[in-house]
C-alpha cells in the first residue's frame, strides 16, 4: 500500500522531494538524490531528448544529467553536460561513455523518449540502492501516445522479468520472483533504472560489440555475478513513441543472435516469444 504526504503550500522544493510518496517499509532521505547522476543518450530524437530535459528542470532541478549524443545530425542540449560520440555508434558504447563521467555513488538510466512526471518518485528508487538492499532498482514504464490534440492515452509495459536458463537455452519469462522489502525480485529491466555505480562498472558495463541491443547479454551477466536486481512498479516514468528523424540515418542489423552468442548459449526466447538464435559459426565452434 502507498502511502501519499501532501506538504502545504510554499513548501522548499527540497522539503517536496522529501514528501514524494513511497511505499511503506521506504524512508527516503533527501541528500541521497545529490548522489544521483542521469544518464541519457540520443540519436536523432530531438523532439524526444527536448521533453525528458524539460521534465528533469520541472521536477528534479537539482539532478545532475549528462547526455551523449551518436546521431548522425547533433542536437545540442542546453542546462546539462552534453557530449559527441561517434556517429551511430550505439547504445552500449554511449552508456559506458556515460558512465565514466559519473561521479557519484549512483546512477539513473533513462530512455531518451522517457518523460519524468509528478509521480515518477525517483527517490523510491534511490533508496533502494542506498539502503544495500538492491544493486540495481528498476521503475516501470507507461507508454504514452496522444490522440488529436486534448486526449492521451496510457498503458502500463510489463517490461521486466525472470531468466530461466536450461542447458543451452534461454527463456526471459514475464513477472517477478518474490517480495523483498519495498520492491519485486527479478532478473532483468527496462531502460529506466537506478543502479550503484560501483557495482556496473565492476561489471564492465554494456558490450559495445552489441550496439543498440546489448541489454539482454548485460542482464544475464549481471545475474552470473550476482548483481541484486528488482522492480518497484509504484516508480514510472511516461513513455513516447518518436521516429528517429531519417536523413543519414543507418539502422543496425540484428545484433541480438551476437548476444546469445556471447552468453554462451545457443538460443534464446525474449518476452513476447521470439526465438534468437546464435550464429551458426558461433554454434558449430
Amino acid at each position: 500500500m502507498l502511502r501519499e504526504e501532501h506538504p502545504g503550500a510554499g513548501t522548499p522544493r527540497l522539503a517536496l522531494l522529501a514528501h514524494h510518496s513511497c511505499p511503506a517499509g521506504l524512508t527516503v532521505a533527501t541528500s541521497d538524490l545529490a548522489k544521483l547522476t542521469a544518464i541519457i543518450r540520443t540519436s536523432q530524437r530531438p523532439k524526444s531528448i527536448g521533453r525528458l530535459l524539460k521534465s528533469i528542470r520541472r521536477h528534479y532541478p537539482g539532478l545532475k544529467t549528462l547526455v551523449a549524443d551518436d546521431g548522425t545530425e547533433p542536437t545540442p542540449c542546453k542546462q546539462t553536460e552534453y557530449f559527441r560520440l561517434p556517429s551511430q555508434k550505439g547504445l552500449a558504447s554511449a552508456y559506458n561513455a556515460l558512465l565514466a563521467r559519473v561521479r557519484t555513488p549512483y546512477f539513473l538510466v533513462l530512455d531518451e523518449q522517457a518523460e519524468i512526471h509528478r509521480e515518477t518518485r525517483l527517490e523510491t528508487l534511490v533508496e533502494l540502492v542506498a539502503s544495500d538492499r538492491l544493486d540495481l532498482a528498476g521503475g516501470s514504464l507507461v507508454a504514452s501516445r496522444r490522440k488529436w490534440w486534448f486526449f492521451t492515452t496510457r498503458k502500463p509495459l510489463a517490461l521486466h522479468g525472470l531468466l530461466e536458463i536450461a542447458g543451452d537455452r534461454l527463456t526471459q519469462l514475464p513477472g517477478s520472483r518474490s517480495q523483498g522489502e519495498g520492491f519485486w525480485w527479478c532478473d532483468f529491466v527496462t531502460n529506466f533504472f537506478i543502479a550503484r555505480t560501483d557495482r556496473i562498472r565492476s561489471l564492465g558495463g554494456w558490450d559495445p560489440e552489441l550496439h543498440d541491443e546489448p541489454l539482454e547479454e548485460f542482464f544475464v551477466r549481471a545475474q552470473r555475478r550476482g548483481i541484486r536486481v528488482g522492480i518497484q512498479s509504484a516508480a514510472s516514468v511516461w513513455l513516447w513513441d518518436e521516429v528517429i528523424q531519417e536523413k543519414g540515418y543507418e539502422p543496425q542489423h540484428d545484433h541480438l543472435s551476437l548476444a546469445v552468442a556471447k552468453m554462451g548459449l545457443e538460443e534464446m526466447t525474449n518476452l513476447d516469444g521470439r526465438v534468437i538464435r546464435a550464429p551458426r559459426i558461433s554454434r558449430a565452434a
